[in-house]
């Protein structure tokens, strides 16, 4: 199924849902983080003073009197940011939801007797929040660092993460619904206390190691991280992505389909060959200009070139220049009926030609229904083609096919030199899509098929693929993902760039809500105290953050071979 163009959900099909709670789950997966946290030099040092000291109290011995004392201003020390970073928000009318829940675990862990745990809830949240607004100022300073790339590319770089991609919604519900219910599930042990008296304090240790567990600030930060990684790692190689959705496709795709002129070729070319048929070359060369003079395919140029007529200048008399998509040109010029292109178009209007005893891409020209000769074109492989080729195989891809409307002979040279699995030849635009269909038969619901071309006549092809790759100096406005760079290399890049993000966004979510059930279960049956839990979980949650942040270097790592 073509899942291009399909509208995003809000909630993963997967997930029943009664319609009464629609809106309440989808107002939790719309919870933005307050990606403005900023704490001053005097937050840090009253958080790191009060862990360190809280640290110290455990290793001297002072009388209990003394420690209760100390202990409640050092929580003070550790809750001053923490307060200070609500106040924020909710003068710029946002709910603390993190915020509310440090504070109140610490209150809890403090009159429970957890002292030292009360200390390090708040003191160890506000570091992982500081490591979390360090990685975002990197983030904010990356697209400075994108080289040799037109504005618009950082345009389109900011911009990205206007829409999440299905999977990163995903997980993102599941941060929220992991959080939501440890919540619930803590609150409820809490208020069982109420029944057990006797009890009361290991009900609500239980519950505080609930919610304390509960932030999903680490693993939001890491799809973010994550994200912003494959967007300005590819911005800096020069590509561009449409939007948040594409480089995670892109990573699921295995079959790719290339066009041949202008993507596996350089697409600079030259007339090899003149053969004219009764008249002179100059003329043959001077009716085929005429005739292309508004094009701006690749080998109408080349053919202006030659007869020395100036891009862009258009000769008194042409009129009814029809561009004939995979054929050619058909113009009406000073009552004579002009056709160049291939032998399909002479077919299509029944006129005879000379079939070539070279090979080679052959553009034939015929005035009225009077044959006047050929040209043999030629095209220059790409450089790095092969290599690209090959990389992209060795980064997952399953089938590297090769649709062109250039004739065989030329088109298994050129399949045979980079090798292709499969090369379908002498193809027009709506053929291409259909060579497209007839791949996607092969793949998995899973898999995704990507189509790359120069942007000529590709619209057919792109849209019936799932990821659609242009080779433009610019971002293309028909493609989901912009090469502008004339380096094929770039694709297999991307393409490495975007898989790795996807393994380590996965790594990340599934590592700390992995790490913070482990501790739940260690900390419920007294494997290790509460202080430890506390520590443990911000260790890991900041690892997790920091390898997220990884991904926005994922251009310096090299490719195979």
């Amino acid at each position: 199924m073509n899942h291009k163009g399909s509208p995003m959900k809000s909630i993963p099909s997967i997930l029943s849902i009664p319609e009464k709670l629609n809106s309440f789950f989808q107002r939790v997966i719309k919870f933005r983080l307050p990606v403005e946290r900023r704490f001053s030099v005097r937050d840090i040092l009253l958080a790191l003073g009060a862990l360190l000291l809280t640290l110290l109290l455990r290793i001297i011995s002072l009388p209990a009197a003394i420690q209760t004392v100390l202990s409640v201003f050092l929580l003070l020390f550790a809750l001053i940011p923490v307060f200070l970073q609500a106040f924020r928000l909710i003068r710029k009318r946002r709910f603390p939801v993190e915020e509310a829940t440090v504070f109140l675990s610490a209150l809890i862990a403090f009159a429970v007797g957890e002292h030292t745990a009360a200390i390090l809830i708040p003191a160890l949240s506000v570091i992982l929040w500081q490591v979390e607004g360090y990685s975002l100022l990197h983030v904010e300073a990356a697209p400075n660092a994108i080289p040799d790339a037109e504005e618009t590319i950082r345009n389109h770089v900011m911009a990205a993460d206007e829409e999440k991609s299905t999977e990163r919604r995903t997980l993102a519900f599941a941060s929220a619904a992991f959080y939501a219910l440890f919540l619930l599930v803590g609150i409820i042990m809490m208020f069982l206390a109420l029944f057990h008296l006797q009890n009361a304090a290991e009900w609500i240790r239980r519950g505080l190691i609930l919610l304390m567990l509960s932030l999903p600030s680490a693993i939001l930060f890491s799809l973010m991280l994550t994200h912003f990684g494959a967007v300005f790692s590819s911005g800096k190689t020069g590509a561009v992505f449409r939007n948040d959705q594409v480089p995670e496709d892109f990573s699921h795709c295995r079959i790719f389909a290339f066009g041949k002129t202008g993507t596996v070729t350089d697409g600079r070319f030259q007339i090899s060959e003149i053969v004219p048929v009764g008249v002179s070359e100059e003329d043959l060369l001077r009716i085929a200009a005429v005739a292309e003079c508004k094009s701006d395919h690749p080998i109408a140029l080349a053919i202006k070139s030659a007869a020395g007529l100036k891009e862009g200048a258009v000769p008194s008399g042409v009129m009814d220049v029809q561009e004939i998509p995979g054929k050619g040109v058909s113009t009406f010029f000073s009552g004579r009926q002009i056709y160049v292109g291939n032998a399909s178009l002479l077919e299509d209007h029944n006129i005879w030609y000379q079939v070539p005893s070279k090979t080679g891409t052959a553009i034939h020209v015929a005035v009225d229904s009077t044959y006047r000769g050929y040209f043999l074109i030629s095209d220059t492989l790409r450089e790095n083609a092969f290599e690209a080729l090959e990389e992209l195989r060795a980064q997952g891809a399953s089938c590297l096919a090769m649709l062109t409307g250039d004739v065989q002979s030329v088109s298994r040279a050129v399949a045979a030199s980079l090798n292709f699995d499969m090369v379908k030849a002498h193809l027009t635009p709506a053929e291409k899509a259909s060579a497209i269909s007839y791949l996607r038969s092969s793949q998995s619901d899973r898999e995704r098929i990507a189509a790359v071309g120069d942007g000529s006549h590709d619209e057919a092809m792109f849209e019936a693929a799932d990821i659609s790759v242009c080779m433009e100096q610019k971002p293309s406005g028909i493609a989901d993902l912009s090469i502008c760079s004339d380096d094929i290399l770039t694709i297999p890049r991307v393409y490495r760039i975007c898989r790795e993000t996807e393994r380590i966004m996965l790594a990340s979510a599934v590592g700390v809500a992995g790490v913070k059930l482990m501790l739940c279960f260690l900390g419920l049956f007294h494997v290790i105290p509460i202080s430890l839990v506390a520590v443990f979980d911000s260790v890991f949650s900041i690892a997790a953050v920091i390898y997220s942040l990884t991904c926005l270097t994922l251009e310096n790592r090299g490719m195979h071979g």
